[in-house]
């Protein structure tokens, strides 16, 4: 396997990633006595995974096509750091062929499939039909509805479902500039939309004297934007035959190719229980913990020690218990799930589950790159318990900086059709913030304004049911006490309960705990608003395209600016009608959210 002997002990691994896998990658690494060498661009050269590896190695600018993409970059970081193994992590160039065929040339270790393997499987249309010839089921490729996807990459990025054959040309060229955007390879395959479809996948594991193996299932149907946020395993109400023939099915694909390290066999399985054959990620896969905390293993050592060349010694392992992980992400759920992003002020990680994070307070999360910024994974010993425990772990954990999907994860948990294992991926659960709290967290923020005031005079005030400037006029909260006071933390007794509280604020927002308040300016702004209508970003990111033309007239629904973000495309489109009075942004010019981009004035006043 690239180009080395059998049980060729491996010295340095570089992690071509970057964020929450580089470190989880450093942690196994360490234990294995292995030096570490992290990679990072200018927009990320002091993020945790830098700090935590024994090297670091600049690859580049922030795009990522220039850095995390660059394979030249990457081999090049390799050699000037002594790196006798590189480690692809998942997403970027985790499976790319040539990343795999450079590291075999160079003589330097790939942890990973064979080069040959990623590319027969990295193309997803190459895979179906290898699929067919191990005698699998595959998804048919006709009738509408439609899945428009990335041939060469998975995430969801480059994924767009079609319901009207008018609308195919524009989801195609939507999910070919992602795919090229996130893989470097804007190759599209099209397959039937399954309604009501599960998504089970097969964690399978080979090494490079022919012996493969499964390391069972995984259930991967709560997803958002095609993208999977909820895993478990075992898979729930799944028959003992249905498993066993995605099992075996999972292992006639692996044998055909003779896998070798760690890989993925997906499957959608239809509401009459038939299973159709999805894909294969040769690569780690971002919820592989599940895995690792059902059977006692670590997927990482064993990509390690295949890579060395050791044989594949799984035994008769059996699923203990029950885990499942929520994937957090920098994003909005109640504005259509868009990106967020900002200085993380203050991270507290739950206690008593297992915390794969990118973060820490002072973490930038910026444009370029995922939004996911934590893995929480519970287990218990049945899945009730497991559930239980995760819910618990969101609900005390904090993260206060970005907007995330923190709130959301907790009230998909709660959903009766989650908790009985009915959930497919086309599940959609309509999300509103709970704002019953916000009255005492506003109570809270007085009384800190308050407590910061006064702390010149060395007071610390008893305070009861006032208000401060900052806030609109509003019912009182009743009795408040502040008990202690610390940078960012106040112990508070409102009407007779105490309570701690965690405060953070940045140039534009004051964070209480989950909430977060807006700084009003204590004077109004005397500029008038402008006439007519305008569209405004509904979050940072970078102008990908312009497609309205100055002076032009535009209706309601028409596209007028692409923005991208984390690797996602936003279309933003007019909200009235008119003429397009002012192009306010440039291609390529990185936005803030409520930044306004277009001006239209209104046909009534042209």
């Amino acid at each position: 396997m690239g180009g080395i002997s059998p049980l060729k002990p491996i010295r340095k691994i570089l992690v071509a990633n970057r964020g929450e896998i580089a470190r989880r990658v450093f942690r196994t690494c360490g234990d294995l006595g292995i030096a570490t060498v992290a990679v990072y661009s200018d927009a990320d050269r002091d993020a945790p995974h830098v700090r935590d590896a024994g090297e670091a190695a600049f690859i580049g600018p922030a795009p990522s096509r220039e850095s995390y993409l660059s394979i030249a970059n990457i081999i090049a970081a390799a050699k000037r750091s002594g790196a006798d193994a590189i480690h692809p992590g998942y997403g970027f160039l985790a499976e790319n062929a040539e990343l795999a065929a450079a590291c075999e040339a160079e003589g330097i270790v790939f942890i990973g499939p064979r080069s040959e393997t990623i590319r027969a499987m990295g193309s997803k249309v190459e895979a179906r039909n290898i699929a067919i010839g191990a005698g699998v089921p595959v998804i048919p490729s006709d009738g509408f509805p439609l899945v428009v996807k990335a041939a060469a990459g998975g995430g969801g990025k480059g994924m767009r479902r079609v319901d009207r054959v008018e609308d195919l040309d524009g989801a195609m060229a939507a999910a070919k500039r992602e795919a090229e955007a996130a893989f470097g390879d804007g190759t599209l395959l099209v397959e039937r939309y399954i309604a009501g479809a599960r998504h089970i996948e097969v964690q399978i594991i080979g090494d490079t004297h022919g012996n493969v193996a499964h390391l069972f299932e995984r259930e991967c149907s709560m997803q958002r934007r095609h993208q999977k946020i909820i895993e478990e395993s075992p898979a729930p109400n799944l028959t003992p035959e249905l498993r066993q023939a995605v099992l075996e099915a999972a292992l006639r694909i692996a044998r055909k190719i003779g896998y070798s390290s760690a890989g993925t066999v997906e499957f959608l399985v239809a509401p009459t229980g038939k299973y159709y054959f999805l894909e294969v990620n040769t690569r780690i896969q971002v919820e592989h913990p599940v895995t690792e905390m059902i059977l006692g293993v670590d997927l990482v050592r064993m990509q390690v020690e295949i890579a060395e060349g050791s044989e594949l010694k799984c035994g008769a392992l059996t699923p203990q218990g029950h885990a499942i992980e929520a994937r957090l992400y920098a994003e909005d759920a109640a504005n259509g799930f868009v990106p967020s992003t900002g200085r993380i002020l203050a991270w507290r990680p739950p206690e008593g589950v297992r915390v794969e994070s990118g973060i820490e307070a002072g973490t930038e999360v910026g444009i370029h790159y995922d939004p996911l910024v934590a893995k929480i994974i519970a287990h218990g010993s049945t899945r009730t318990t497991a559930i239980r425990r995760l819910r618990h772990a969101l609900n005390n954990m904090l993260v206060q900086g970005v907007i995330t999907n923190r709130e959301f994860l907790i009230r998909i948990l709660d959903h009766e059709d989650f908790l009985s294992g009915q959930v497919a991926t086309d599940f959609v659960l309509p999300f509103k913030p709970d704002r019953s709290d916000e009255s005492h967290s506003r109570a809270v923020l007085d009384a800190y304004l308050e407590v910061n005031r006064q702390s010149s005079r060395k007071i610390l005030p008893n305070i009861v049911a006032y208000r401060n400037n900052p806030f609109e006029t509003r019912e009182s909260s009743g009795a408040v006490r502040v008990i202690s006071f610390a940078e960012g933390r106040l112990r508070i007794e409102i009407d007779g309960l105490q309570r701690d509280h965690v405060i953070s604020e940045d140039a534009k927002h004051y964070w209480v705990d989950h909430h977060m308040f807006p700084r009003v300016p204590r004077y109004p702004s005397s500029e008038s608003q402008p006439l007519g209508e305008s569209a405004s970003s509904p979050m940072p990111g970078q102008v990908l395209r312009i497609v309205a033309v100055l002076g032009s007239e535009v209706h309601v629904g028409d596209a007028l600016i692409v923005l991208e973000a984390m690797k996602m495309e936003q279309t933003i489109y007019a909200h009235a009608d008119g003429i397009v009075e002012q192009l306010l942004v440039t291609p390529g010019q990185v936005v803030a959210p409520g930044q306004t981009l277009v001006r239209i004035q209104s046909k009534e006043k042209v």
